[in-house]
């Protein structure tokens, strides 16, 4: 059903951000968490320069008690860590 909504979704809305659609195993799998885990929603996953997750927090935990404060010092902790080094081609 979500697959069909998309197209109107992204019309309608028309996000500055990438959207798309993937199974529900791809999401846990990538999540490296186990099929039964209940989520809440939002999720958050912070990633950092080399595409690691290193952070995720889910929905209804304390860190959402100051959404804000908590999101700015995760990323920010992850800005100031160096980019890494690029492949000579």
């Amino acid at each position: 059903m979500a697959l069909q909504l998309l197209p109107d979704f992204i019309a309608k809305f028309h996000p500055a951000f990438p959207v798309g659609y993937t199974s529900r195993e791809t999401v846990y799998d990538y999540l490296k968490a186990p099929s039964n885990t209940p989520f809440s929603v939002p999720i958050y996953l912070f990633i950092d320069k080399k595409g690691m997750i290193r952070q995720q927090e889910v929905g209804g935990t304390a860190f959402f008690q100051n959404e804000d404060k908590n999101t700015r010092a995760v990323i920010e902790s992850l800005l100031k860590e160096p980019a890494p080094a690029r492949k000579k081609k």
